[in-house]
C-alpha cells in the first residue's frame, strides 16, 4: 500500500547542535522507526523547521541565525515571565519549550539536512531519502518578523486573536531588506507568490531540501478552517467575485511555480472539502491539478478527526482524491503535536486506533475501474512538544497503522460516491454554488451519522469505467450537473444499479424514480442516508441512550473476499444493529445477538473487524471464532456457531476459496479431529465473489481453508 513513508519531526529534538548530538537524533529517527520504513521506496524527514520565515528572511548567508519552533504556544505573542501563572493559556503567552534552547543557523540547518540522510541511507539503502522543508500560514510556530511586523499587509485572512493568517494571493509593500532572491529589498506590489517562489528555490538548492510543504491552506484559502470566505459570507454566494477570486488563487500557483519550477509541492489544504472550498472561497482545484504544477493532493484533515467530526475527514478526503495532479495519494495521521502540549494518541484517541482504520478505508476508483488506496503515509510528528521521541508512541500505534496498511480495500465496496470535481470547480452557477456547499456538509454529517461511505469516483472517470465495474455497489450522487453523467447513471440504473441521489427539493423533483432509486433532501436529517440505504437491504440502526448522543462513524470496504467494519464509537452504551442484503454480518470473534433479523453489537470506542459470514435467522447468538488448524491439509479454521435453522453465506479468502471444507461438529474439541467434510455447503461464483451458502442449517459449522500446498 505505502510506497512513500515520511516522518514529520520539528527541530526540538535537537538540543545540541554539534556533529555528534544531531547524528544521534538522526540514527535514532530512522532506527526507532524502521518497522514501518523498511522495503519503501522512498523514505522521508519533513522537517518543521520554524513557520517558513526562514525561507522568507534568507539572505544567502548561512551564519545568520533564524527563528525557529522554540515554543510551545503561538510563537508570536508575547513570552510568559517568572512571575505569570504557570498555567496561563498557551493562546495569551508562550513558553521556551526547554531551557536554553539552542540557537539555529542556517549552517547548522544544513548540516541537520546532510545528516539526516546519510543516517537515513544507512537505515534503508535501497530506498530514496528525502528532507523536505514546511511553510505555515500562521502565527504558531515561530516568531515572524517578516508576516507580523514588516509585510502584515498580508496577513488578511482568519485571525488567531489579532494576528491573521497569511492570504498567498496577495501583493508586498516594498521594503529595503536584504533578500537572497531580492539583494535590493522587494519592489512595491511585488506578488506573494513571486518573491516566496524565488525565496523557496534559492533556500531550498542552498540547504539541500527536496521538497516543500505548504501548510494550513497555503494557495488554497487565508480562512482555511471556515467554512465561509471571499465568495460566501454565511448568508448568500457572491457570484459577482468569483471569477477575480479564481483568478487570483490560480496566480498564485502558477507564479510560484514560475518562479521556483523544479521542487515537488507538497500540500496540507484545508478542513473543509472541494465543493465547499469553491463555493466560499472560489478554489479551482480541478485547474490546479491538471496545470502540471508538479503538486501532490492534499490528505485527510488532521484537524477534523482531533474534534470527533470523522464525517468532515472523510467526506473532504474523497472530494480531493477523487482526481488527482499526480499518481497516489495521501494519508496523515496525527500522533504528538509538535506545539500545544498535546499528543493525540493518548490525549485526543485515548491510545485508541479509529483514526487510523476509518481514514485508512477511503478508497478511490481510477480510470482502469479498479480500487485504489493510498501509497503516501505521514507522521505528524514524531516528536512532542518538548523534543521527545517516546517509544511508546511508536510500538503502541503502529501495529495499528501495518494491520489497516494488510487490510487494505482491494475491491468495490457498497458503496461508491459520484463526485463531480470538474464540474463543481468551474461553475459560474449560484444555484450550484448552493448546491455544493450543502451537499457536501450534508454528507459530512451522513457519515458522521453511521452511513458508510468512504470510497469515491470523479464523475469524469465514472464515464471512463464499464457500468459493470459498480454492480454490487450503490451509487451515491448528487445530481449531476453533467448530463453525460446523469444519462449513464440512467443507464446503469436500468440494467438494475441502484443508485442514490441527494439534492435540494427541486432537483430531485426532475428525477424518475423507481425500486432501485432512493431520493434524498439535503435540507433533511442526516439519518435519511441510512434510511435510503435501507431500501437496499444495506440497514444500520443505532439504539442511543440519549437521544443528543454521536452515532458511530462507520466505513465498509472489501479486503480479501472479507468485508472490512472500522467502527468509531463515541459513546460505548450505544447498541448497533446492522442487516446487509445477505443477512446479518458476523464479525470474526464476536457473538452476536440476532434480533429481527439485525447482528446486535456494542462496539468499544474503536473496532476493526473482517466479516466473512452472514446469516438470516430470526433470533438467537451467532459467533464466529478463530480456532487454530491443527492439520496439515487446512492453514486457517473459522468457528461459525449458534445457527438455527439459519441460511448462511460465506466468503472464505481468495487464495485456494474453491477448495474449502465445512465440518459440522457440536464438540468444539472436534477442531483437533480428522474431518469428516458436510456437503451441505453450495460452491457460488458470481459478480459478489466465490462463497458458500447453505440453508436450513443449525448448528456449529467449521470453516476450513486449504494450506498452499494443496491448492
Amino acid at each position: 500500500m505505502f510506497d512513500f513513508v515520511t516522518l514529520e519531526v520539528s527541530l526540538k529534538p535537537f538540543k545540541k547542535t554539534d556533529d555528534e548530538s544531531i547524528r544521534r537524533v538522526c540514527s535514532r529517527i530512522f532506527t526507532q522507526w524502521l518497522p514501518l520504513i523498511k522495503n519503501r521506496k522512498t523514505v522521508s524527514v519533513m522537517l518543521w523547521t520554524a513557520d517558513g520565515s526562514e525561507i522568507l528572511d534568507y539572505s544567502g548567508n548561512l551564519n545568520d541565525s533564524f527563528e525557529w519552533c522554540r515554543y510551545i504556544g503561538i510563537a508570536n505573542k508575547p513570552i510568559a515571565t517568572d512571575q505569570d501563572n504557570p498555567a496561563l493559556s498557551l493562546h495569551d503567552k508562550k513558553r521556551y519549550y526547554t531551557e536554553n534552547p539552542p540557537v539555529m543557523t542556517y549552517r547548522i540547518l544544513k548540516r541537520i539536512i546532510e545528516i539526516l540522510k546519510e543516517e537515513g541511507k544507512k537505515a534503508c539503502p535501497g530506498a530514496v531519502i528525502r528532507v523536505g522543508e514546511t511553510f505555515d500560514i500562521g502565527p504558531e510556530f515561530a516568531v515572524s518578523d517578516f508576516k507580523y511586523n514588516r509585510h502584515t499587509e498580508i496577513c488578511t485572512g482568519t485571525k488567531l486573536g489579532s494576528l491573521g493568517l497569511l492570504d498567498a494571493t496577495g501583493l508586498l509593500n516594498g521594503d529595503t531588506v536584504k533578500y537572497a532572491a531580492y539583494p535590493n529589498g522587494i519592489p512595491d506590489q511585488t506578488p506573494f507568490g513571486t518573491f516566496f517562489g524565488k525565496q523557496a528555490n534559492v533556500f531550498l538548492k542552498d540547504m539541500g531540501f527536496d521538497y516543500i510543504w505548504l501548510s494550513n491552506g497555503l494557495g488554497f484559502s487565508s480562512d482555511p478552517w471556515d467554512i465561509t470566505g471571499k465568495i460566501f459570507d454565511g448568508e448568500n454566494f457572491h457570484v459577482e467575485r468569483l471569477a477575480k477570486t479564481k483568478e487570483n488563487v490560480f496566480l498564485f500557483w502558477k507564479l510560484f511555480r514560475e518562479a521556483c519550477p523544479d521542487f515537488l509541492i507538497e500540500t496540507r489544504g484545508t478542513n473543509n472539502s472541494v465543493g465547499i472550498d469553491y463555493a466560499s472561497d472560489g478554489v479551482p482545484l480541478y485547474d490546479i491539478y491538471n496545470a502540471g504544477l508538479n503538486i501532490a493532493a492534499p490528505p485527510n484533515s488532521p484537524w477534523a478527526a482531533l474534534n470527533d467530526n470523522f464525517g468532515l475527514e472523510i467526506m473532504g478526503h474523497m472530494t480531493r482524491i477523487c482526481e488527482l495532479p499526480q499518481a497516489g495519494f495521501m494519508f496523515r495521521y496525527y500522533i504528538h503535536d509538535p506545539w500545544w502540549v498535546n499528543s493525540p494518541w493518548y490525549d485526543r484517541y485515548n491510545g485508541s486506533p479509529h483514526d487510523i482504520y476509518l481514514p485508512m478505508a477511503i478508497s478511490r476508483v481510477g480510470s482502469d475501474g479498479s480500487v485504489k488506496t493510498a501509497e503516501r503515509f505521514n507522521i505528524l510528528s514524531i516528536d512532542n512538544s518538548f523534543g521527545e521521541m517516546p517509544d511508546c508512541c511508536v510500538n503502541e500505534p503502529l501495529p495499528h497503522i501495518l494491520k489497516a496498511e494488510k487490510d487494505a480495500p482491494d475491491g468495490m465496496p457498497p458503496f461508491v460516491w459520484v463526485y463531480p470535481m470538474r464540474e463543481y470547480t468551474t461553475t459560474n452557477s449560484e444555484q450550484l454554488l448552493y448546491e455544493m456547499y450543502y451537499g457536501d456538509r450534508f454528507i459530512c454529517e451522513a457519515i458522521n451519522n453511521g452511513f458508510p461511505l468512504n470510497c469515491v469516483v470523479s464523475s469524469d472517470i465514472f464515464l471512463k469505467t464499464p457500468i459493470s465495474a459498480y454492480q454490487n455497489s450503490v451509487i451515491v450522487s448528487p445530481v449531476q450537473p453533467n448530463g453525460e453523467v446523469m444519462s449513464k447513471l440512467k443507464e446503469f440504473n436500468k440494467q438494475g444499479g441502484k443508485i442514490i441521489y441527494y439534492s435540494t427539493c427541486e432537483k430531485l423533483k426532475k428525477i424518475e424514480s423507481n425500486k432501485n432509486i432512493a431520493l434524498v433532501d439535503i435540507c433533511t436529517n442526516a439519518d435519511a442516508m441510512r434510511a435510503a440505504a435501507s431500501k437496499f437491504e444495506y440497514c444500520i440502526e443505532f439504539d442511543c441512550k440519549k437521544s443528543t448522543e454521536k452515532t458511530p462513524a462507520i466505513t465498509v470496504h472489501k479486503n480479501n473476499n472479507a468485508t472490512i467494519f472500522s467502527v468509531y464509537n463515541p459513546n460505548t452504551t450505544t447498541d448497533t444493529l446492522i442487516k446487509f442484503p445477505l443477512g446479518a454480518p458476523i464479525l470474526d470473534c464476536y457473538e452476536a445477538e440476532i434480533v429481527d433479523g439485525f447482528a446486535k453489537y456494542r462496539f468499544p470506542r474503536c473496532e476493526h473487524k473482517e466479516c466473512r459470514v452472514f446469516v438470516k435467522q430470526k433470533s438467537g447468538v451467532v459467533s464466529v471464532k478463530e480456532k487454530p488448524p491443527v492439520n496439515a491439509l487446512y492453514r486457517r479454521k473459522i468457528l461459525i456457531g449458534g445457527l438455527e435453522a439459519a441460511t448462511v453465506y460465506v466468503f472464505p479468502e481468495y487464495k485456494g476459496a474453491e477448495k474449502c471444507g465445512f465440518v459440522n461438529t457440536e464438540d468444539l474439541s472436534y477442531c483437533d479431529a480428522t474431518p469428516v467434510l458436510d456437503n451441505s455447503w453450495e460452491l457460488i461464483t458470481d459478480s459478489l465473489g466465490t462463497y458458500y451458502k447453505a440453508e436450513n442449517i443449525t448448528g456449529d459449522y467449521l470453516l476450513c481453508m486449504p494450506a498452499e500446498k494443496y491448492i
